[in-house]
C-alpha cells in the first residue's frame, strides 16, 4: 500500500477497498477485467462480490457496488499486491458472459475476449459447471470460439460444451433479437455486428 505524500497516510486502491468492505468480499466482473488491463476505459464504478449485504456508497469519487453470492470459492490474493481478493481471469471471464448486457456490456466484453492472451480450459468447465446453466454455456462456447486462434482451447473443450446444450434458443444480446444471425452450433441468436467474427453463422 502507497503512501500519499499530501497527508502521510497510506493510499488504498479501489480494488484494496473493495476487498476490505467484509470478510468475503472481492472484486469480480468488469472490475476485475479492468485490474487485470483488459478494459478499455477506467470505471468509476467497482463490482464487489459477497455474501455479506451491504449498500452501494460513494467514496473518493468511486461507486462501490455488491453483486450478491452464494459462495466465494474460486478466488486468489495475487501475490505482487496487497489486501486484494479477486476471481482469476477464468472465473472473471465466465461470471462477465453471464452478467453481459447488465453489468458489462456485449462490447465491453468483445473487447476484453479480443486481448486476453490464454484461458484455462479446465477452470472455464469447472466455473460452467458451477453455474450449471444452459444458456451460459451456449454463449461461452459461441464466444470463446471467435477468439480461439489466439486462446488455442481444444476441440474436446467446445464438444463438451455442446453436449450440454440441449433444445432452447437464446439471445445473446438485447439487439440480437432485432434481425439478428442464428449460431446452429451454439443455439444463438448474435447480433449482425459478430457476424464477421466467425464462420459458424447461418440465417
Amino acid at each position: 500500500m502507497s503512501i500519499n505524500p499530501a497527508t502521510g497516510y497510506a493510499f488504498a486502491s479501489k480494488y484494496q477497498i473493495g476487498s476490505s468492505i467484509n470478510n468475503d468480499a472481492y472484486i469480480s466482473h468488469s472490475s476485475a477485467l479492468e485490474y487485470y488491463g483488459y478494459q478499455n476505459q477506467v470505471s468509476y464504478v467497482c463490482y464487489i462480490s459477497s455474501s455479506s449485504r451491504f449498500n452501494t456508497f460513494e467514496y473518493e469519487g468511486i461507486i462501490y457496488k455488491q453483486i450478491s453470492i452464494k459462495s466465494n470459492k474460486r478466488i486468489i490474493s495475487p501475490s505482487y499486491t496487497e489486501l486484494i481478493k479477486i476471481t482469476d481471469i477464468e472465473k472473471t471471464v465466465v461470471d462477465s458472459i453471464q452478467m453481459s448486457g447488465s453489468i458489462i456490456s456485449l462490447e465491453e466484453l468483445i473487447y476484453s475476449l479480443e486481448i486476453i492472451p490464454k484461458l484455462n480450459e479446465k477452470k472455464i468447465t469447472e466455473y460452467l459447471e458451477d453455474y450449471n446453466i444452459q444458456a451460459l454455456y451456449q454463449k461461452t462456447g459461441y464466444l470463446l470460439t471467435l477468439f480461439n486462434d489466439t486462446l488455442m482451447l481444444s476441440e474436446f473443450f467446445f464438444e463438451s460444451i455442446k453436449k450440454r446444450i440441449l433444445k432452447g434458443v437464446v439471445y445473446i444480446s438485447d439487439d440480437a433479437k432485432q434481425g439478428g444471425i442464428f449460431i446452429k452450433a451454439y443455439q444463438v441468436v448474435v447480433p449482425k455486428w459478430l457476424e464477421k467474427r466467425g464462420k459458424l453463422h447461418e440465417i
